[in-house]
């Protein structure tokens, strides 16, 4: 149990009525007995603002005395004088002490009268008393919750006030808002005349101060609003998340988590008072809880669900507003969202499955929306034994909190009522696919089976194309050996005499996986072959495979969406001609949704292609037009789907988007029940790989690192062709690290792969941005131009300014002299206007150093700048810290690390062997090359690694691992190192 009662000691916030009172405490010395009284709702702070008040301080001392009424209901006189003689003994001053002492000897402890039976007598010595101690300072007397006082309390306390009106003496009292008083007639003789202050809840500032006093600890501004919006500023509550957030292990990440708190200790706090006024109290607010997750909760429907008479449920009601729990409105809600989840928290399961249950019932007989009945019924966890209608059923299945078991039985229950009410047989069978998917999300082999046997009963043909959409999705995500051949034979069976009669045998021929290997003897016929297509599968469909896969044999085939879109893709990854790639894929995506999705892999391949040829705005578009929300789609398509929006993130220079879609995917993925089999394991490869580039991109080489090591890429060579961005990554890594030959045999063993598999395209986004250069730096340079040659060929086809741009980039990185210049400024002229900012600094760094390395240094500054300004909008941190660096030593400012300015200091020739020692030359082969002796090497590195502060080869890590540092050690900083440019052409040098 958490913690939450209320600190009295402090008070944070209140200064302006704070400040108020104790004005009062000044005027009483000229008015005499004043009074005010302190009201709101539970829990606001009446008791901390008193205690505030009572408090002496150097600029309002005096003496005080604080009562709890609640305690001494029937003593307040009694509890008084024990506070007085308190205060006399504190202050030791003579003339109280005797007034103390006359005080005792006619009262008892505790109040009681010694002598004087005539009640109405004020006791000796009581008015002296408190004369004696006004005598230079003001007295306060709090009385906290008064309003629970008794009759005779209050008479007796009235009258003894009466005798001390005309001393200085401040009375406050508080009072519980709306709850009524015991002595409803003698406390408003007691107050009469007094002035009101109610209290409201803190201000979103004053609750971020709350939270930083209680936790010490600074939050955003978004947490602070979310704190002050779920509490409306209540000081209880606010101190109660305090409480909550300081349990929380792991800590809060954020504000959704905070929407979310349930403290139960929070209901009994603040429904307790009024419940102990009105037994209906928390049964009715509970009930307002309820009503409120569908919508408004207006008096009847909260009538409804408590199970209490209209009548009784608007008293009830009128309380919980009084007391300032619930809102004054014809659709009341519990002014407190933490209150309203506390509620809900602490009720039992059973308790709310009653609650949503008649809130459904009532709201099914009253006609409202069925999405508001439907929401009740998903929230509910027992069977249903109520006639409900097949779309208050579906609307509830298909609600986003509803579970595949919950979509199961609220769809069977569908399916039965179809049977019973008129017109209701065509509405289901509309969603019979979604009852077949509900049940291969709970049991996937049980699944397949009733969604072929609910296929061969169907006759409308749009249901079975759905139908078929969905077996073709739940196949792809399972290994064939399993249970394919089983499956198609049934399908072949349920379709047989029908449109969709060569269903399995295109299903067959188009391939099972949206990345096909295309095969290398093969490759020149536009021929697409499945990775999945087994040759050692014991079923007789291989023929099929083979006599069907020719996707050029006929403008019948060609014209089906599915061969269109398989087609494309394939054209793209040999790299033959992404013209027509592209007029294939979008000859694909003209069709319809149901029949691009009547085979699963025909709508992601025509969207990867317009995404990788550099067309991601029509792909978003297109997407957008086909599908309006990605979560009806078959699990598998929205997989690979979701695949190429992150992609399309990643190609308009979206990291921070990116990297969100990615991530959440890897968890989507990792929730899947088939996660390690054999239909996701390319997706998570991709995945992953995609991921990790972003991280490096992001300048996060520690989270890439981790990631790959999670799912097991951080060391083991890539076994398939598509592992592309993997390897890609692991290269980055460790070229960051020093090991440049590690990279660079990394990078190669992708080429070999990819070349003995006959593709001859570009390569993914990834590849294309950081192969070819990342290869010139480990050394591979012949490879390098060979793949800048590939990329500009393909950029050429796409008619994409961007794809263009890029290809410009790389080739321009690689080029040398005005050369460079001139094609890296034409790429800056591709992408003006394209919103492309990260394309855009990418480019504009090249071009930054390639201006340096002629010696234009004032275009060069230009470029960098501009380079840095865009990529830390972008938060592309790699690329932003390399050019600041390259900025740093090119305006020859004093840079404070110790290894730039060491680059900075290394003359001519021993930039040219430390180059080539970093490369990986031995001393013997640089000695050779540079027609030197070994001594001499030896001495220059010698020499070098003083000036950097390292200790030898083995902390090349250092040079390499930060960016920028590379680029200012081969050139392009000074123009005095134009010269070891030009001397070391064999690295930088263009084509």
């Amino acid at each position: 149990m958490l913690d939450t009662r209320t600190r009295h000691d402090e008070i944070v916030g209140r200064a302006e009525l704070l400040g108020r009172l104790l004005e009062a405490r000044h005027h009483s010395r000229r008015a005499g007995l004043t009074c005010h009284v302190v009201t709101g709702e539970p829990k606001v702070g009446r008791t901390a603002l008193l205690t505030q008040v009572c408090r002496a301080t150097p600029s309002h001392p005096g003496p005080s005395v604080h009562i709890a009424c609640s305690r001494h209901a029937n003593r307040l006189f009694a509890a008084l004088t024990d506070g007085l003689l308190r205060q006399a003994a504190d202050r030791r001053h003579a003339e109280a002490e005797r007034a103390a002492s006359r005080l005792r000897a006619d009262v008892r402890p505790g109040g009681t009268r010694v002598r004087k039976p005539d009640e109405e007598c004020v006791p000796a010595g009581f008015q002296d008393l408190v004369e004696a101690l006004t005598r230079d300072t003001p007295m306060v007397i709090a009385l906290d919750d008064v309003d629970q006082a008794t009759h005779t309390s209050l008479v007796r306390l009235r009258r003894v006030l009466r005798d001390v009106a005309h001393l200085p003496v401040t009375l406050v009292a508080s009072t519980r808002s709306g709850e009524p008083a015991v002595a409803p007639t003698e406390l408003g003789d007691l107050l009469r005349g007094a002035g009101t202050i109610t209290l409201r809840g803190l201000s979103e500032q004053e609750t971020g101060a709350v939270l930083y006093e209680r936790l010490r600890r600074r939050f955003d501004a978004d947490f602070v609003a979310t704190c002050h919006q779920v509490t409306a500023g209540n000081p209880f509550l606010v101190g109660a998340v305090c409480d909550w957030i300081r349990a929380q292990e792991p800590p809060v990440a954020g504000p959704a988590e905070l929407r979310k708190a349930v403290i139960p200790s929070v209901a009994e706090a603040m429904i307790g008072p009024a419940n102990r006024v009105d037994p209906r109290a928390r049964s009715v607010a509970e009930a307002i809880a309820i009503a409120r997750i569908s919508g408004e909760a207006d008096p009847a429907l909260v009538a409804s669900i408590s199970g209490n008479r209209l009548q009784d449920t608007l008293a009830t009601l009128d309380l919980l507003v009084r007391t300032r729990l619930a809102t004054d409105d014809h659709a009341v809600a519990l002014r407190h969202p933490l209150l309203n989840t506390a509620l809900l928290g602490a009720m039992t399961m059973m308790s709310r499955n009653a609650a949503h249950l008649a809130a459904a019932t009532f709201l099914h007989r009253r006609r409202d929306a069925a999405l508001r009945a439907a929401c009740h019924l998903t929230a509910s966890t027992v069977p249903l034994d109520t006639p409900w209608s097949v779309t208050t059923l579906i609307t509830a299945a298909r609600s986003a909190d509803a579970t595949a078991r919950d979509r199961v039985r609220y769809l069977e229950q569908a399916d039965q009522a179809s049977a019973a009410q008129t017109g209701a047989e065509g509405t289901w069978s509309r969603v019979a696919p979604e009852l077949a998917a509900a049940r291969i999300a709970l049991d996937r082999r049980e699944g397949l089976r009733a969604a072929v046997e609910m296929l061969s009963r169907m006759t409308d043909a749009a249901v079975r194309r759905r139908l078929l959409a969905l077996i073709g999705a739940t196949l792809c995500e399972g290994d064939p050996r399993h249970d394919e051949f089983g499956t198609l034979e049934a399908v072949r069976f349920a379709v047989a005499g029908t449109e969709f009669h060569d269903w399995p045998q295109n299903f067959l021929a188009y391939g099972r996986s949206m990345s096909p290997t295309p095969a290398a003897d093969r490759h020149s016929e536009g021929v697409h072959t499945s990775p999945d297509t087994d040759t050692d599968t014991d079923t007789d469909t291989d023929t099929d495979t083979d006599t069907d896969t020719d996707i050029d044999a006929s403008d019948d085939v060609r014209r089906h969406p599915a061969a269109a879109a398989i087609s494309a893709f394939s054209t793209l990854l040999l790299g033959k001609a992404p013209s027509t790639a592209l007029a294939n894929a979008r000859e694909a995506l003209d069709h319809d949704l149901d029949d691009l999705l009547l085979h699963p892999q025909a709508l992601p391949a025509a969207l990867a292609v317009l995404t990788g040829g550099g067309h991601q705005a029509e792909a978003l578009a297109r997407r957008r037009r086909l599908v309006d929300d990605v979560g009806r789609l078959p699990r598998w398509v929205r997989v690979a789907v979701e695949l190429t929006q992150a992609a399309g993130h990643y190609a308009a220079g979206e990291l921070s988007a990116a990297r969100h879609v990615l991530t959440r995917q890897l968890s989507d993925l990792s929730a899947l029940p088939v996660y390690g089999g054999h239909g996701y394991s390319q997706f998570r490869t991709c995945l992953v790989g995609l991921l990790a580039n972003v991280q490096l991109d992001l300048g996060d080489p520690a989270r890439a690192q981790a990631l790959l090591r999670r799912h097991h890429h951080e060391g083991h060579p890539s076994a398939e062709w598509y592992e592309a961005d993997v390897p890609l990554a692991r290269a980055r890594l460790r070229v960051r690290a020093g090991d440049l030959r590690g990279g660079v045999a990394e990078l190669l063993e992708i080429v070999r792969r990819r070349e003995a598999t006959g593709i001859s395209g570009p390569g993914t986004l990834c590849w294309r941005n950081e192969s070819a250069l990342l290869m010139a730096k480990a050394g591979a340079r012949e490879q390098a131009v060979r793949e800048a040659r590939r990329q500009l060929a393909f950029a050429e086809g796409t008619s994409s300014p961007q794809e263009r741009s890029r290809a410009l980039r790389v080739w321009g990185a690689l080029s040398e002299g005005a050369a460079a210049v001139e094609r890296l400024t034409s790429a800056v002229e591709l992408l003006q206007g394209s919103g492309n900012d990260l394309d855009m600094a990418r480019t504009s760094a090249e071009l930054g150093t390639a201006l340096a390395r002629l010696g234009q240094h004032s275009e060069a500054v230009n470029a960098l700048t501009r380079a840095a300004r865009l990529a830390a909008d972008r938060g592309a941190r790699d690329l932003a810290d390399r050019v600041r660096l390259q900025l740093v030593a090119l305006e020859a400012r004093a840079p404070q690390d110790v290894s730039v300015r060491g680059i900075l200091a290394l003359t001519p020739r021993e930039r040219e062997i430390l180059i080539d020692a970093v490369l990986g030359q031995a001393n013997n082969t640089i000695a050779s090359n540079r027609h030197v002796t070994r001594r001499t090497v030896e001495l220059h590195l010698s020499s070098a690694y003083r000036k950097l502060g390292i200790s030898g080869r083995s902390e090349f890590g250092k040079i390499l691992g930060s960016p920028g540092r590379w680029e200012i050690l081969t050139g392009g900083t000074r123009p005095e190192d134009r010269t070891s440019a030009r001397r070391t052409e064999h690295f930088g040098g263009g084509p």
